[in-house]
């Protein structure tokens, strides 16, 4: 019995231990929910067919296959109506059919793209254009649906259109239709023009870009269809044969039936913020009740509800002691706002947090599952991860990965290397870049086939170009002995490096570098140059950054020395235009001057940190004076100069001492003979500070001679770690031959001055040549969309005739020298003379040569002599078909003939003469001669269009080295010299990278064929391709970036999806040799990663895609990182039920939420996108899930209202912003017909207007603006003769996501001085003058009003005609979450019944609840007054706030000019909170005396509350110096005045700089206009027009004019409580509202509008299938806590 007593104790420890340990680890998190939080995006536009998007996916890809799939498509049996499911199979299906084998990848990103609805917005485009077509012409056919909605049927199946004529009846299409229509110009009728997204049916006119008219002459077709149609069956093969024929351009455009049901959207994220609640925000209508007496409602009281807080029972207490009420509500708010706040973790849990988060997620099944886990919950999780035992080993391994990955890097995404930026990713973009690469990925694999191993193999392959950048003896000797460099730092003597390690271990030297550490050695091994060009305002760039390298936390392991250049680059221009610029750039600063201002600084007691300050001081004064300027002047080099002895001291004389010093003459001087010999400087332009070219060149980094590659100043850290890594091992070869030692004195010039690079064949440069340094390469195959393209270019490129070496036929012919050029210019044959001649010698080794014709002028038909111009390039482009009879020595002699005498080309007449100069046995009327003619065309077209190289009279030849374009100088003394110097040495540089290749291709395990001709041909091929895609200038698109790693990064976790690790196991097949992988550093804690994880890990499980993951959280913290919970919403793939109905459409469920936390939802959306809830029955601004009783699901529907189009504008004459240009949005093919108008910023030129899928066009407002401005279209130059005017400019939506736009503008002759905004004077004398007219129509019927007869009828027209000659009276104000949508209603009633004037209310649409929008319009009916919803999406450039109080009190203050027609003349801000006691007139009729804003300065009388006065004392005191400081509840602006005076614009600008600092602007709205009244002068309002009670004495109450309910810091009691004490008529005003929205409730019957907005959501059944979602997110969840 005791062994049994003892088990069962043992049992309840162990049962006990559990219990607590699971308490403990929820400890302060409040109680999990099983309640969850459901939202959902639905467009504003119906659903479209999943294959119309699949078509338009495949028009993307390949316009070819466009035409097979229709085709296809409409032989499918629609006669039964198909379930969604059988559409969408039967599209995948399809769309495999017509796919090749080697492109069949592209089913999976259909199935995507279907998923993510990537298309819709361009089908929808389709359906408005057709839509609008019908109206224009008068056949549309619709019908009004049971909610009253008119859709637009289309019966026929489809119709022709043929310019203005209208074809419905097949019959009709035939040959004659077409012969007497005229061409038709593309303006003049918007649905006859083609745009770029049409269907075009391809043939030879429509593909072919020639001069001739035929192309353009024909008249357009265009068939507006069903696909699925009988209509289409009928009349796409007679169109087909006519399009063939060349009669007509055929164009397709979609006719898509209207649909009531929305599509669901993806790619966004909400946030929940706990809420503070230090002042009580939650409505609590539902808790309060009115009592009622004998039918007559008194005053409101408060009724508890009955739930424990914090261990009380308030309820209970109400009924016990009811006379203390209202103090036990106060009480019960404070300990709510209490319970808000997580258990406090102390200091020394905070601070391992980091590495305890990151040592979870590496520890869990699923780590990147764990991670995306812990980033989007970490509030409720971050007292359990305290609680984790701390990995030592762990965070030593965080801490040296920190060492590389620069301090202000949160997080790096790559594929494949190519670095994605990720603040504004979406999955759409995403699904983009991984496309792009694995296409270039298997086009590179599938030349062998190889595996995906060596083709990484290939491209990761570096090869280090040293140059010798040593000073020569006479560079020495200038500078008196001394080096010509300026040393920054020394790792052997500087104090700071005292704990690296001081040897280099022989375990170091004798492996791959593994650990970051390695290479933290206190040896001057690793010597990093800088070339400084002072007269480069970059310069100013790149010092900040390279002071951290030597300063700042993050130490870099070399030693950084500069070279500077102060040799100004234009010296040599001796234009005749060159008087304007010497006297616009006489008032900068010479390069020269600056460099020694430095130094100065430098050499003196404050050294490098004075220096270093100095530049910033410089920086900081010429953003602040002279933005635009390019160049520095004194003003600002004497007050950056000033700053620094004022803030360092120092023994520094003077600037003029600085500026006259002649000690660094010597060493300037030396440097910039160094820098001219090595021409280590671009020979383009820089962006010079004593010029105005904007050409932006970044400073040349070196590492022991072997050049930097970096993209940008910001990843030049970085960048810069990666080649320290790389030359560390480099270098390693040198210690193993003894040439390096531990004790060698000078590292960096034993390195520059060993034999072992030459000696080991690698390349060392006396110079830099940009030949050879500047990469650009063309491809020799791709995987081109365009089929046709490929077709012709593989014409050409195919069986090419290639020359080599007679004695060595059977050498593998690593490179494949490609000459391209003009034959009819005397280089191009000169330099191809030479190399046939040195090929032939035997001195070109391992290569082949071959000629492709590229002429300068296709269209130049005769050459000066009068004849047939371009006989030897065709004569060229036809040898590829002699290739048995032509050899090395024949077409030597030809080129010999020619050379001889240059005039010979030009007496050419037939092709038969050169043929019998060239000796070469070829007849005459030969079909390859007479075909010679299209073949050059076709030549010519492959070379520019294809292979992108151009011919010019400044570059008439191009020559490809495996790919790599060469384009040789013209000014070289003589072809031979040319290709024994600078074109060897390239080629054997190119040999060595040949070699390296060849051995990677042959130790393939896929590669079969290995035989040298195969891997040579093959070599070249794979060359071109990795070049061009990934190792040169992409010409694909300059914006993509490349970023390795150090291999010493330790890498926290791999993630290998489900399909890949299962099939990976039991198989070894090619088909799990994936081309991709990402690569991810992350910080957890970010904001960023909480969407990006989620992308990742869902496109990772998707395609198959492997993850590296490092893992990048602070190591230390002091609180907490993360207080949101987060839920991103993404789904890659489509689900359908058992009626095979799509469902489980792209939700955001949010889980594990606290019940009794307070918290408010924030969208995270694109930065194009503007939405409104439409569907929220529960306040989203305070959701507390306990409330929801019984009810288990919060839901919420937000609606995509508008696709916003930014852009910046620009005006071409002054080259400055045209601030306050007009601009109109009218729509041409979209669901809506109204007009949007914004102005023109100054800041930046931005401009905004909203849109929705369709076409639109933007033009200038006419009036002011269109008589000064005109709109330019696309200008090339800054010449005004050569600027295009058109009067608007055509805007197509058909992408969820828009990119910024630009838009020129130039002044009309004699409006160049004319400001664009009326002067103030004049519209103030403008509007005296319409006042006074209006005056004269009043009295004109002033007797027939005397004397007409009273009664009802009459007295209300007479009142309404008065109300209607009086101003309207515009009042903003903004509100969000139900308590404050019911204090707006009560202001609103409050304006109304004091304002005799018509009123017009402004509400910011942004964040007002569902409820109250269906409500605005009923109370305006009853109370008579206008209202308008405006929003303003937040501009990309200025910097965003990220919590929700915040965005709305930038909102009140920052778009003023824009958030309002431009015919409002002035508007009133009244608080939600407010209560009005007055007639609004006299505020708007007042006088602001000049300003344009006008405010209550805060109340002074209520001596209480003094000690909250921060104004009065500290910063605020100075910075006002004796002007008031003002509140933000109430305020008056002249919105005329306010525009012209860019008064939002300094708003802007000066919250955008403020806003750096955290800590400042803490109530935003009230401290911005305060701060800067300086210069946006601010009208002090007489004290009564605002009374609080917070600020104000009681005395002073019965004056107000206005009463706002600030909130008290003394008492903190809730506003409710507040509003019924302190206002006599807010309990009135509030049951008048609330019985008004009782009556509107009764009379619609709520409940069925609501159930009629839910019938126009997607078929997705959102609550049915939540339990087995909530199930699967527990699941999934099961191994993290």
């Amino acid at each position: 019995m005791a062994r049994i007593f003892k088990f069962f104790v043992f049992l309840l420890i162990v049962f006990i231990s559990n219990v607590l340990l699971l308490v403990e680890s929820n400890e302060g998190d409040n109680s999990f929910s099983s309640k969850s939080i459901q939202l959902s995006l639905v467009s504003n536009w119906g659903e479209t067919p999943s294959y119309l998007e699949a078509a338009e996916f495949l028009h993307n890809q390949d316009k070819s296959l466009f035409w097979k799939f229709i085709e296809e498509f409409n032989k499918i049996d629609f006669s039964t109506n198909y379930s969604d499911k059988i559409y969408y199979e039967s599209t995948i299906s399809l769309m495999k059919s017509v796919l090749s084998s080697n492109t069949q990848f592209l089913s999976e990103f259909l199935s995507i793209d279907l998923a993510m609805r990537t298309y819709s917005p361009r089908v929808e485009t389709y359906r408005q254009l057709a839509i609008s077509n019908m109206k224009l012409n008068n056949i549309e056919h619709s019908i009004t649906t049971a909610d009253n909605k008119t859709i637009t049927l289309f019966n026929s199946g489809g119709w022709v259109q043929i310019k203005n004529k209208i074809i419905t009846d097949v019959n009709e299409i035939n040959e004659s239709l077409f012969k007497d229509v005229a061409v038709v110009d593309d303006e003049e009728n918007e649905f006859i023009r083609l745009y770029d997204f049409d269907h075009i049916f391809p043939t030879l006119a429509n593909t072919v870009s020639s001069s001739s008219s035929s192309p353009s002459s024909i008249p357009i077709v265009i068939l507006y269809v069903d696909i699925k149609s009988e209509f289409f069956k009928l009349v796409h093969p007679k169109l087909k044969q006519f399009s063939q024929m060349g009669k007509i351009k055929y164009c397709l455009r979609y006719v898509v039936q209207e649909s009531n049901q929305k599509l669901n959207l993806q790619g966004y994220g909400y946030e929940l913020s706990i809420k503070n609640l230090e002042y009580k925000v939650m409505d609590d209508s539902a808790i309060k009740k009115d009592i009622i007496i004998d039918g007559v409602k008194s005053k409101t009281i408060i009724n508890i509800p009955n739930e424990d807080v914090q261990g009380f029972n308030f309820h209970k207490l109400q009924k016990r002691k009811p006379e203390l009420t209202s103090k036990l509500s106060t009480f019960r708010s404070y300990l709510m706002a209490k319970s808000q706040e997580a258990k406090e973790l102390k200091v020394w849990e905070l601070k391992d947090l980091g590495i305890q988060s990151a040592q979870k997620i590496i520890q869990s099944g699923d780590p990147l599952r764990s991670l995306e886990y812990i980033s989007q919950k970490f509030p409720t999780l971050s007292n359990s991860l305290s609680k984790i035992t701390l990995n030592e080993s762990l965070k030593s391994v965080i801490e040296s990965n920190q060492k590389i990955i620069p301090s202000t890097t949160d997080q790096t995404l790559l594929l494949n290397g190519r670095l994605i930026d990720t603040n504004e990713l979406s999955p759409i973009e995403l699904s983009r870049i991984i496309l792009e690469e694995y296409e270039h990925s298997t086009t590179i694999q599938q030349q062998g086939p190889l595996s995906s191993k060596t083709v990484q193999d290939i491209i990761s392959a570096q090869l280090p170009i040293r140059i010798q950048l040593l000073p020569t003896k006479e560079e020495l000797e200038l500078n008196g002995g001394n080096e010509p460099f300026v040393s920054l730092n020394n790792l052997e003597l500087d104090y700071i490096y005292r704990q690296w390690e001081p040897k280099l271990q022989s375990s170091v030297l004798d492996k791959p570098v593994t650990s970051p550490q390695d290479i933290f050695i206190r040896k001057n091994l690793l010597t990093t140059v800088i070339v400084l060009d002072w007269n480069n305002i970059n310069t100013f760039e790149i010092i900040p950054e390279i002071q951290e390298m030597v300063q700042g936390n993050s130490l870099i392991p070399t030693r950084i020395q500069l070279l500077f250049n102060t040799k100004s680059n234009n010296n040599n221009n001796n234009n005749n235009n060159n008087n304007d610029q010497n006297s616009q750039t006489s008032n900068f600063i010479q390069g020269k001057d600056l460099a020694k201002v430095f130094l100065t600084i430098k050499n003196s007691n404050l050294g490098n940190r004075g220096a270093f300050f100095f530049i910033t001081a410089l920086n900081y004064f010429k953003k602040m004076y002279i933005p635009n300027e390019l160049g520095i002047t004194r003003s600002v080099l004497s007050s950056s100069f000033q700053a620094v002895l004022q803030q360092m001291g120092g023994s520094v004389r003077s600037l003029q001492h600085a500026l006259t010093n002649t000690d660094f003459d010597n060493l300037l001087e030396s440097s910039n003979q160094l820098i001219e010999r090595l021409e280590l400087l671009d020979t383009t332009t820089s962006q010079s500070t004593t010029t105005t070219t904007t050409t932006k060149i970044l400073p040349k980094v070196f590492v022991n001679g072997v050049q930097v590659k970096y993209s940008n100043i910001d990843q030049l850290s970085f960048d810069l770690l990666v080649s320290l890594y790389d030359e560390f091992d480099n270098l390693k070869p040198l210690f193993k031959e003894s040439i390096l030692s531990t004790t060698t004195a000078q590292y960096y010039e034993t390195i520059l001055t060993s034999s072992y690079w030459k000696d080991n064949n690698l390349p060392f440069l006396k110079k830099l040549n940009s030949m050879i340094s500047n990469e650009k390469y063309s491809h020799l195959i791709t995987n081109s969309k365009n089929r046709n393209q490929e077709v012709d270019a593989q014409n050409v490129l195919k069986n090419l005739l290639y020359f080599r070496n007679n004695e060595n036929k059977d050498e593998q012919n690593l490179l494949n020298l490609i000459v391209i050029g003009d034959f009819d210019h005397y280089n191009t044959r000169d330099i191809s003379l030479e190399l046939l001649r040195q090929l032939e010698k035997g001195e070109l080794k391992n290569c082949k040569l071959t000629f492709i014709s590229n002429p300068i002028d296709i269209n130049s038909v005769v050459n000066t002599a009068g004849n047939e111009n371009q006989i030897l390039g065709k004569l060229i482009t036809i040898l590829k078909h002699y290739g048995k009879i032509l050899t090395p020595q024949l077409v030597i002699g030809l080129f010999e003939k020619v050379q001889s005498d240059p005039t010979i080309i030009d007496s050419f007449k037939t092709m038969k003469q050169i043929i019998e100069l060239s000796g070469f046995d070829i007849a005459a009327n030969d079909i390859w001669v007479a075909q010679s003619v299209n073949l050059f065309k076709q030549s010519s077209k492959v070379c520019k269009q294809y292979l992108g190289i151009q011919s010019t009279n400044k570059s008439p030849l191009s020559i490809l080295v495996n790919g790599r374009i060469i384009t040789p100088p013209l000014s070289y003394d003589d072809a031979a010299s040319f290709i024994q110097s600078d074109f060897k040495l390239l080629l054997e540089i190119e040999m060595i990278k040949a070699k390296k290749t060849f051995e990677l291709l042959n130790s393939d395990p896929i590669l079969k064929d290995k035989s040298n001709l195969k891997i040579s041909d093959l070599l070249n091929k794979v060359q071109s391709l990795v070049g061009y895609y990934y190792n040169g200038n992409n010409q694909l698109d300059s914006n993509i970036k490349r970023k390795r790693i150090p291999n010493s990064l330790s890498i926290s976790f791999s993630h290998k999806p489900p399909t890949l690790s299962s099939s990976s196991s039991s198989s070894s097949s090619n088909s799990n040799d994936v081309p991709l992988k990402f690569l991810m550093i992350i910080n957890p804690f970010n904001k960023v990663s909480q969407k990006l994880v989620p992308m990742v890990r869902e496109f990772s499980n998707k395609l198959n895609i492997p993850v590296d993951v490092i893992l990048n959280p602070p190591v230390s913290l002091s609180e907490l990182p993360l207080k949101t919970y987060y839920t991103y919403v993404i789904k890659l793939s489509s689900e359908f039920n058992n009626e095979n109905v799509l469902y489980n459409q792209p939700l955001g469920i949010a889980t594990d939420i606290p019940e009794d936390r307070v918290v408010t939802l924030a969208l995270d959306i694109p930065s194009s996108w503007l939405v409104q809830p439409i569907i929220a029955k529960y306040d989203l601004d305070n959701i507390r899930l306990k409330d929801l009783g019984d009810e288990q699901v919060l839901t919420a529907v937000y609606e995509l209202e508008n696709i916003v189009i930014e852009g910046s504008a620009n005006d071409m004459t002054t080259d400055n912003a045209p601030a306050g240009l007009e601009l109109l949005l009218n729509p041409i093919s979209t669901q809506t017909n109204k007009t949007q108008d914004t102005i023109v910023m100054n800041n930046f030129g931005y401009y905004q207007l909203k849109s929705n899928p369709g076409i639109w066009k933007l033009t200038i407002a006419p009036g002011r603006s269109s008589d000064i401005m005109d709109m330019v279209d696309h200008p090339n130059q800054k010449e005004k003769e050569t600027f295009v005017i058109v009067p608007h400019r055509l805007v197509v939506i058909d992408s969820l996501y828009q990119s910024l736009s630009s838009l020129s503008v130039v002044r009309k002759a004699g409006q160049e001085l004319r400001p664009i905004l009326q002067p103030i004077d004049e519209y103030e004398k403008q509007k005296e003058q319409e006042k006074e007219q209006k005056l004269k129509q009043n009295s004109s019927g002033f007797f027939s009003n005397l004397f007409s007869s009273k009664n009802d009828a009459t007295d209300s027209v007479a009142t309404h005609q008065k109300k209607s000659n009086l101003d309207t009276i515009h009042i903003f104000s903004v509100a969000s979450g139900h308590l404050y949508e019911r204090f707006l209603k009560i202001m609103m009633l409050s304006v109304v019944k004091n304002t005799e004037s018509p009123i017009k209310f402004w509400f910011l649409k942004n964040y007002l609840s569902p409820a109250f929008k269906e409500f605005i319009p009923e109370m305006a009916k009853e109370y008579g007054f206008q209202y308008e919803l405006v929003t303003y999406k937040w501009p990309w450039w200025l910097r965003k706030q990220t919590e929700k109080q915040r965005i709305i009190w930038s909102y009140k203050i920052l778009f003023l000019d824009v958030l309002f027609p431009l015919d409002v003349p002035k508007i009133i801000f009244v608080d939600a909170d407010q209560v009005v006691r007055t007639d609004l007139k006299e505020l708007w009729d007042m006088d602001l005396h000049g300003a344009s804003l006008g405010y209550t300065p805060f109340c002074d009388s209520n001596k209480d509350t003094e000690g909250f006065r921060f104004w009065k004392s500290g910063y605020w005191r100075q910075h006002l110096a004796g002007r008031s400081y003002h509140i933000s509840a109430l305020y008056v602006v002249d919105l005329v005045r306010f525009r012209r005076l860019a008064a939002g614009d300094q708003l802007r600008a000066t919250y955008d700089q403020l806003s750096r600092d955290p800590n400042s602007l803490a109530n935003l709205d009230q401290d911005l206009p305060n701060y800067l009244q300086h210069y946006v002068r601010i009208h002090s309002l007489p004290q009564e027009w605002l009374w609080c009670e917070t600020w104000c004495d009681q005395e002073s109450k019965s004056k107000a004019k206005t009463i706002d309910l600030c909130n008290n810091p003394l008492t903190k009691t809730p506003k409710l409580e507040n509003a019924v004490r302190i206002i006599d008529e807010w309990t009135t005003l509030d049951n008048e509202a609330k019985e008004f929205e009782l009556k509107i409730d009764q009379s619609k019957h709520h409940r069925q509008i609501e159930l009629d907005h839910q019938n126009q959501l997607p078929n997705s059944k959102p609550i049915e299938n939540i339990d087995d979602i909530l199930l699967n997110l527990a699941e999934s969840q099961k191994d993290l806590f």
